[in-house]
């Protein structure tokens, strides 16, 4: 049984901005006992229309999303990955675009997403163009197209794995609680509530995030030119983000990129 999303937000690398992963904390702690009731909202499919396939990838991504980040409207990585592998198999579909508006989410499901999205690129041509924010996790998946746009308010890039910790031990001494682990591994116990980081403990989450950061950059340089210096987790306006090479250009609407896949895949 995966986690909830509560349990995900500070014992897990993310791959999203800092700003949505703190927000996305604070509408969780307020409104965690509305949404349990709540019900749970489904990721849309792909719309095909005339030869080409529209799949969104809006709002937080997770794998496998719990009832509450349904509620703060989740998208499930494993559902997008099907959409993109049934599309790219569909006779009837002559181009694919990814209409993107996320900041990023979790690493589970991301980089197989991804590879979905490289393995259509063998198939058909695959676009992909956000008009609100093409961040981390999204950014992953949306480098592996073959033409990437965004409008020009768009925000792009933020190539990083970010891994929150709470330290609460001094709240729990303060009143009066003191917690004790019984652990067999000097990493197992890492991040219990109540408790400090070993020096071991901080060095071995360090080399986790290192790694997934190092898979982030590799999977990018294998389908675009950005340099070093445009992968330290900042995110570009969109001039920005064509001038590093993290697009290959600007549009102002969806219907634009549409207008010019079909004119250039599907007339």
């Amino acid at each position: 049984m995966n986690a909830s999303l509560p349990e995900l937000l500070h014992h897990h690398p993310w791959l999203i901005t800092p700003e949505a992963h703190a927000s996305l904390t604070d509408l969780v702690a307020a409104s965690l006992a509305s949404a349990a009731g709540s019900t749970a909202k489904e990721q849309d499919g792909a719309e095909v229309d005339d030869g080409l396939a529209v799949i969104p990838l809006h709002g937080v991504m997770l794998r496998r999303p719990d009832p509450i980040a349904r509620f703060f409207g989740a998208t499930d990585t494993e559902m997008v990955r099907e959409a993109v592998d049934l599309a790219a198999g569909d006779r009837s579909v002559g181009a694919i675009l990814l209409d993107i508006d996320s900041p990023g989410g979790s690493i589970n499901g991301t980089p197989e997403l991804a590879a979905a999205v490289r393995n259509a690129v063998a198939r058909k041509p695959v676009y992909a163009f956000s008009a609100g924010m093409m961040c981390s996790a999204a950014y992953w998946v949306g480098s592996q197209a073959d033409v990437l746009y965004a409008a020009p308010s768009a925000r792009v890039g933020s190539i990083g794995v970010l891994l929150p910790v709470v330290d609460r031990s001094e709240a729990f001494a303060k009143a009066g609680v003191k917690i004790e682990v019984f652990a067999a591994g000097k990493f197992k116990g890492a991040g219990v509530p109540g408790t400090s980081l070993t020096d071991d403990q901080r060095a071995w989450l360090q080399q986790g995030v290192e790694e997934t950061w190092a898979q982030f950059k590799d999977a990018v340089r294998s389908r675009r030119q950005v340099a070093d210096g445009a992968m330290e987790g900042q995110h570009f306006a969109a001039r920005s983000a064509f001038g590093h090479g993290l697009v290959s250009g600007l549009a102002d609407t969806r219907a634009e990129v549409e207008r010019r896949i079909r004119f250039r895949h599907l007339g």
